[in-house]
């Protein structure tokens, strides 16, 4: 139905199936032709008569290109369902005589939603499937007007969503997602659609042509299906919707949300997203059996077997006691799949002698200079052990921090930073070995402290010198109180057997 603001002569789209405008949905339509000011509401509009949720009834007033909607006067005519809605009015509308709401706008925008007209639910008296027309009427300062209708109904469709988990699917193969709706609630629903979601790990195949999908990554779909739904009655989709997450995809979650015409879709559906039709066959319905499903059951999670390779990150901390030497220290993931943020960190044990230094804690003055990062706990200098958060981590990916550590002596234990993967991320990980970094001073290894060094990680051979931090010569013999050829020759000759050793150990 078509109405026109008055000398504008601009037509207005009546939705009767269902709205454009947030909260409120239906059959996909054709869109407007964006000439001139629009009034749009939801042709049918359910409401719930157990815990309602305090909704503002979803109309939207635009203006019109380079125009406001200030001054504009909205009528909304209730008066066919008093007795079976609740509506409250505040802010700029107000209730009037008969059941008939005033607001007028103030808003200079172009578009203005709606939210001060508020639908409490059904009426407590009213039966399920009661019904009425409420009409409304936007007039502009000049005498335009626009015209709306919707049917509000007292009780709603309960669609309940199937229950789907799915576990060990095969790494870098597409994923089928099979689902279906089933009416849990007092009335029918004349229809429905569904709003598939996935992560941003995974893509949808645009495979239905019933279906329309969005042009950007990830790709999302809405399907509508007029297929009248019975309370009781349970159908399944004859075909899958088919998620693809790629090699790297370990764990991925798809959501399948289900709802009537005039149902709220949630706060993030917006039907003119979804302009890409699908190809190939149309997605239909099969009748089934009433089991399976579960009210919230929106969310697939999808496990693959695909394993990771998490590495630890460390190095060498060069310097003698006293200096403040950084050294940068985190994860890499090898791959080939990816590790979600949420079950990935790490551990950072500082070296015996020395003390790891966090940067200074940021200033409560809000217009301080750029702030440290910190990513580990506690925020204190001295800590015998630091857990550090880490950021989701890709294939080949790393994240890591330079931290900061004074060495107060050069002599102890090595410290050590290690990989903390959460679920069952450390089963997928079949090299384990290098999960665990050494952080070592000055070469120092754990043999090192056990045995005298040289300050790289080897001891010292016969006559061997090296430097040492302060640049004296350590290791190997005194060559100046070994005077004369006999002693030289003696310690040649001792040192034969030594090299034969080591060779036949070799060999």
């Amino acid at each position: 139905m078509t109405r026109k603001w008055g000398p504008v002569a601009a037509a207005v789209a009546v939705l009767a199936t269902g709205a454009l405008a947030p909260g409120a949905v239906a059959a996909p339509q054709a869109d407007d032709d964006g000439a001139g000011p629009a009034l749009r509401a939801p042709g049918m509009y359910y409401t719930q008569t157990s815990d309602p949720v305090r909704v503002h009834l979803p109309v939207t007033i635009d203006a019109g290109d380079g125009a406001s909607v200030r001054g504009v006067t909205l009528t909304v005519d209730a008066s066919e369902v008093r007795g079976v809605v609740r509506l409250y009015a505040k802010r700029v509308c107000e209730e009037g005589a008969g059941y008939v709401f005033t607001c007028r706008l103030t808003s200079s925008r172009q578009r203005h939603v709606l939210t001060d007209l508020v639908v409490l639910g059904a009426d407590k008296a009213a039966e399920p499937g009661t019904h009425g027309t409420v009409r409304l009427t936007a007039t502009g300062p000049d005498g335009q007007r626009a015209e709306a209708e919707t049917v509000m109904t007292a009780g709603t469709p309960e669609l309940w969503g199937k229950k789907v988990s799915i576990k060990d699917a095969p790494a870098g193969k597409p994923v089928e997602i099979r689902g279906g709706v089933l009416n849990r609630g007092p009335i029918a629903a004349t229809g429905f659609g569904v709003e598939v979601t996935p992560d941003s790990r995974t893509q949808l195949a645009r495979r239905y042509r019933n279906c329309r999908y969005t042009e950007t990554s990830p790709t999302k779909a809405y399907c509508f299906f007029d297929k009248r739904v019975e309370p009781g009655r349970a159908y399944a989709f004859d075909a899958p919707f088919v998620a693809d997450g790629g090699t790297a995809l370990t764990k991925g979650s798809v959501y399948v949300n289900a709802f009537a015409p005039g149902q709220d879709a949630g706060p993030y559906f917006d039907e003119a997203e979804y302009t890409v039709q699908g190809a190939g066959p149309e997605l239909g319905l099969t009748p089934t059996e009433p089991e399976g499903f579960a009210r919230g059951s929106s969310h697939v999670s999808i496990v693959t077997r695909q394993h990771v390779d998490l590495q630890a990150v460390a190095g060498d901390l060069r310097g003698r006691p006293g200096d403040v030497v950084e050294l940068r220290v985190g994860l890499r993931n090898d791959g080939p799949g990816q590790v979600a943020a949420n079950y990935l960190s790490y551990t950072v044990v500082p070296p015996e002698g020395t003390t790891l230094l966090p940067p200074e804690k940021p200033s409560p003055d809000p217009e301080a200079d750029e702030l440290p990062t910190w990513v580990c706990e506690p925020w204190e200098p001295g800590a015998k052990r630091y857990s550090c958060g880490s950021r989701g981590l890709g294939p080949g990916e790393s994240d890591t921090d330079v931290l900061r550590f004074r060495i107060d002596e050069e002599k102890g234990a090595p410290g050590r930073v290690t990989a903390v993967a959460g679920d069952d991320y450390a089963d997928r990980d079949p090299d384990k070995g290098d999960n665990v970094a050494a952080i070592t001073v000055n070469g120092h290894t754990e043999r090192d402290v056990r045995t005298e060094g040289n300050g790289d990680g080897k001891k010292a051979g016969p006559g061997e010198r090296r430097e040492t931090a302060d640049g004296r010569r350590s290791g190997g013999i005194g060559w100046e109180l070994a005077v004369g050829a006999g002693v030289a020759a003696a310690l040649a000759l001792a040192a034969v057997p030594y090299v034969v050793r080591r060779r036949r150990r070799r060999n």
